[in-house]
Formats: structure tokens, sequence, C-alpha cells
């Protein structure tokens, strides 16, 4: 019996690390869509989620956005997520209530029987988004990736940049071997060479480039490159008017942040896992500042819909002009 529990164990054990790895070949496709069950508007509380060394963490240091809404009858409470479609996710859930998230998270995992509302972009930052190898790498081009071991958060901008950088080269995912991570783990991965080529964002390029890095592709010339920040409908009927404070307050911590970057790395480095040396090198490639969605920038995000629909295998499409903030009537 013993010796037969143990095989069990050892069976177990075995499946759990090869399903922990993240490694597979032609991971490109969307979820499936299953049928979300929103949870209840809580009108009491104002859950704000955000990423794990991501800059809003600074507007929830400051309490600015709390001292706004301490007139009105809400608790607001921050939630951290360790990447970007886990808050999506929760946002569709009804767990969190509004967030900012890459715009190829939206595209990824939109779901029409949990539809978000798309409320404001920051501007868009190809050059916050690379595909980088170490400098000794023999890996010089994006055509260099055939067979190699590839390292990204899956749903992500950098899972976009990726599908659209092998693509130009006439390869897609199923040529690579996919290693999938969260972006905190990217860094440690990169120091320990656990793959061949590693697709970031900020601020885990400015983590990694200490280190040496070279930048086979960028952003440049490619679509989903931005920020946006969504809610629920449920959210915008209810409670628009704090929804317009919350995003008031995330358009002044942008100004700040580009009008006095050191104060800025100095308050983001004491509650991050960023240094203060790698918030500034964030800062030359990463520009902020709020905006409402303006009919540019919802033509392109239309476009990244039906790219993502042609690489990545989406059934359904959809329009992102019904997802839009519509103006108050």
């Amino acid at each position: 019996m013993k010796s037969r529990r143990a095989v069990v164990l050892a069976v177990i054990l075995i499946v759990a690390v090869l399903s922990g790895c993240g490694e597979r070949n032609g991971a490109g496709s969307v979820p499936g869509e299953q049928t979300i069950q929103r949870l209840p508007l809580n009108t009491g509380k104002l859950v704000i989620g955000y990423r794990t060394n991501g800059a809003l963490s600074a507007l929830k240091v400051k309490g600015e956005l709390e001292r706004k809404l301490s007139s009105y009858p809400v608790k607001v409470e921050w939630r951290a997520f360790p990447d970007d479609a886990a808050l999506f996710k929760a946002i569709q859930e009804g767990s969190a209530d509004i967030g900012g998230v890459g715009d190829s998270v939206a595209g990824f995992l939109h779901n029409k029987s949990a539809p978000v509302v798309y409320l404001a972009a920051e501007p868009a930052n190809p050059e916050a988004h690379a595909v980088v190898v170490p400098l000794d790498s023999d890996i010089v081009a994006a055509a260099d990736l055939k067979g190699r071991k590839v390292a990204y958060t899956a749903w992500s901008n950098e899972h976009f940049l990726l599908l659209q950088t092998l693509d130009k080269s006439g390869l897609s995912l199923s040529d690579v071997t996919s290693v999938q991570m969260q972006p905190g783990d990217l860094p440690r991965s990169f120091e320990n060479g656990d793959a061949d080529a590693w697709v970031v964002a900020e601020p885990e390029l400015s983590r990694i480039e200490p280190a040496g890095i070279r930048i086979v592709a960028d952003g440049n010339g490619n679509i989903g490159q931005r920020e946006i920040y969504v809610t629920t409908p449920e959210n915008v009927r209810e409670r628009r008017d704090l929804l317009d404070i919350v995003l008031t307050e995330i358009a002044s911590l942008d100004d700040w942040i580009t009008n006095d970057v050191h104060s800025a790395a100095e308050l983001l480095a004491a509650n991050t896992d960023v240094s203060h040396l790698e918030w500034l090198a964030l800062f030359e490639r990463k520009a902020y500042g709020t905006a409402p969605f303006l009919e540019g920038i919802a033509r392109e995000e239309q476009r990244l819909v039906d790219t993502l629909a042609q690489l990545a295998g989406r059934k359904e499409r959809f329009f992102v002009k019904d997802l839009l903030l519509q103006a108050d009537p």
C-alpha cells in the first residue's frame, strides 16, 4: 500500500510541476467564452483594482481620492492584482468596480455575458513594450524566435505584441514554445535564463534592463500599446458621479507624474518593488495622461479587436463603439 501511495503521489507531483511550468506550443487562441454571472453591485463600497507595481498605487498612497469621496456614503477599497487579466476578470465578475488594464486584455477577454464600459484611455506607449533577449543571445531578429522558448504574460499587451511580431516574420505562436508567467516573475526568470526571449512591458522592462538586454522588437508599428480604464454598466447607471471623480483624480495623478518625475519615483519606489532609478527609466519610455475615448482612439481599438480575431482566433467579433461611455443625457 505504501508503495502504491508513493507512486500516486509521484504522479500528482509530476502533473503539478508540468501544469505550473506554463510551457506550451500554440497558446494563442482566446479563452472559451463561458457565461459569467456578475455579482450584484454593492453601492456602499467602491473597489478599485490596480496592478502590483503599477503607478496607480501612488493614488492609493496619497489618499486624495478618499478625501474627495469623504462626503459620499461609500467606502473605497483598493485591491491589488498580479496582472491585468486577473483585474479585468474581477471587473467582469463584479468583485472590482473600476481599473486600468492593457487594451489588448479587453480584446482577448471580452465576454458578451459580462460586458464592460470603456471609460478613458492613456496614451499609446509602444516603447514601453518589447521583445528582449540577453546581450549574448544569438537571437537578433524576430525570425530567430522560431523553435525557441518565449516567456510572456497571457492575455496581455505583451501577448498581443508577440503575436504581431511573429506574424510579421511569417510565424505564429505554434512556432515557439510559450512560457507563461506573471509579470512580477519575469525579472527573476530573465536572471535565471528560464527562456530564450522575454516579452515585457513596463515596469518589468526597466527592472531587467540593468542586466543587459537587446531589444529584438518593440511596440512601434503595432497595435495595442495603451492602458484603458474600464468599469461595468451597472456602475455607470448607479454612480456615474463617483466614476467621474475617480477619473479626475487619475488624470491629476498623471499630471503630477509627468511634471514631477523625481517625487513620483521616490513615492513609488517606497511602495513598490521597483527602484527609484528604475521608475525614472520607465518615465523616459512611458507617457501618462488620461483622455476620453476620442474617435481616433476608438478606431484604433476596433483595429485591435479585428486583428485579434485574425491572429488569436476570436470567433465572435464585437464593436468597441458599443462599449464606450456615452455622454450624459
